[in-house]
């Protein structure tokens, strides 16, 4: 039986994406895994670098940043302008047509009919029109993307092959070197002289001036609207599965991260059971960079984590100012780790943890509700590890590490165990299930267990 691939996953939870994205959950945990050197670290990011990935692809009804980039110089040549006269004051010299309305007065508010003062007006070209304007604030926000959220990558290119289309040299017939479509958008952005007359700092270019260059006349202009509205549409978070599925591709999960992909799929269907949450975005995801949602649902609330000890839970155990037998396990194990500290501490000069235990869940949803005192307090947990394996032996030591979690797992504001002894491991308090990929046998039990292992692509169902 073959693994379940990165491309299977990847189907599978496009619709989720853009549905979770639209309702407002984070997923800055995920994208931080994708590529750490280019520091993305919320999903913002994430979206604008998908947009300068955008390709037409042949379809000649569609528009992508890629294609409009390739006839970028080409088309800037086609600026429209508008022009309207301007009245100008020579001493001595006529430039344009003669306004001697204009002259008359002039020389008759200075007192001089004979004076050689002339009035003449000329064509002045405008730039700021509608159409201008849309192209300046999309080139304003493609050379942002390229030059601040991309910088690294575009220096060091390996390893980042869906950047070729910008970092890859490409001929052309403008007169210039060979040089790459980043190199080209960054020259004609900083020294085009018409480009740089275009002023869109205090101006407000409005949903209804781009829908109006839409109906442009020019094809350079509609597509330029349409892409500048796409953009706008992607800060907004909207963005069918088709496209989820391309950033999911493109830019969140690199090759080596499969295993972060199929803890997303798991993330997803526990979000499934609830049908009726309503999702926030997090007002500032740095202070809690692995949650993922948070919601309120029948008087409780409910926060689900990601690779991440939630938010008032600890995974840790130590020694601590227990009681310990002259002899046995304990007393072994606290001489080990007192005498790893000294030895760390005098030949590599760092100290050691004294912890016996720790870890860190793959997935953790907390419920808590409000007490009769009316404070919070921590009514369910539950724990889900995430192994992509189809190797029995490792589905088992994921088992083992699961039942540890469930078992250890204390309460951060008074270091109490969530689940009691009477019920330790009998998923009262504390709830777990192990997600696997498929394996070639059955996990299902007579015994009515609580802890069980869920195969993919099985739903977990409510797991709270």
């Amino acid at each position: 039986m073959a693994k379940t691939t990165e491309e299977t996953l990847v189907q599978d939870i496009a619709d989720n994406f853009q549905t979770y994205l639209r309702k407002g959950v984070r997923f800055d945990r995920v994208i931080g895994s994708a590529h750490t050197d280019l520091d993305i670290d919320d999903i913002e990011t994430l979206l604008r670098i998908h947009f300068v990935l955008t390709d037409a692809d042949g379809n000649q009804s569609k528009v992508g940043v890629l294609d409009f980039m390739r006839q970028l110089e080409d088309r800037i040549r086609q600026m429209k302008t508008t022009t309207s006269p301007e009245s100008f004051q020579y001493r001595g010299e006529i430039r344009g047509q003669i306004d001697w309305q204009g002259t008359v007065k002039t020389r008759a508010r200075a007192g001089r009919l004979d004076e050689p003062i002339f009035v003449c007006t000329q064509p002045e070209e405008h730039y700021n029109i509608d159409e201008n304007l849309v192209l300046k604030r999309l080139l304003s926000v493609i050379h942002e993307i390229v030059t601040d959220d991309l910088a690294y990558a575009l220096e060091n290119p390996a390893g980042y092959d869906w950047l070729n289309a910008w970092v890859n040299p490409d001929a052309n017939d403008s007169g210039h070197e060979v040089e790459s479509a980043a190199q080209m958008l960054d020259r004609i952005y900083e020294q085009n002289i018409y480009l740089q007359r275009i002023n869109v700092a205090d101006t407000d270019v409005t949903d209804r001036t781009i829908e109006s260059v839409k109906r442009s006349r020019s094809r350079f202009y509609q597509d330029a609207a349409i892409l500048l509205d796409r953009y706008r549409q992607l800060m907004n978070h909207e963005l069918d599965s088709s496209e989820a599925r391309d950033v999911l591709n493109h830019t969140l999960i690199a090759p080596a991260n499969t295993d972060t992909l199929f803890e997303l799929y798991w993330v997803f269907r526990i979000l499934d059971a609830y049908d009726d949450v309503e999702y926030r975005v997090l007002t500032d995801s740095r202070d809690s960079p692995s949650t993922i949602a948070t919601w309120e649902q029948n008087g409780s609330r409910f926060v689900l984590s990601h690779d991440a000890t939630g938010e008032g839970l600890s995974f840790n155990e130590s020694i601590g100012d227990e009681e310990i037998e002259p002899d046995g396990y304990l007393y072994r194990i606290n001489e080990v780790l007192s005498r790893w500290q000294t030895i760390s501490e005098d030949l590599l000069g760092r100290g050691g943890s004294d912890s016996l235990w720790g870890g860190r869940p793959d997935i953790v949803l907390e419920q808590y509700q409000e007490t009769e005192d009316g404070e919070e307090g921590l009514e369910q947990v539950f724990l889900g590890e995430v192994k992509y394996t189809q190797n029995s032996d490792y589905v088992a030591t994921g088992l083992r590490e699961l039942l540890e979690y469930m078992a250890f797992v204390k309460q951060t504001r008074t270091g109490d165990y969530v689940e009691s002894a009477d019920n330790l491991l009998e998923s009262v308090d504390v709830k777990g299930l192990l997600f696997v990929d498929e394996l070639s046998r059955e996990t299902s039990s007579d015994r009515d267990e609580d802890v069980k292992i869920i195969q993919y692509p099985e739903s977990p169902g409510s797991v709270l």
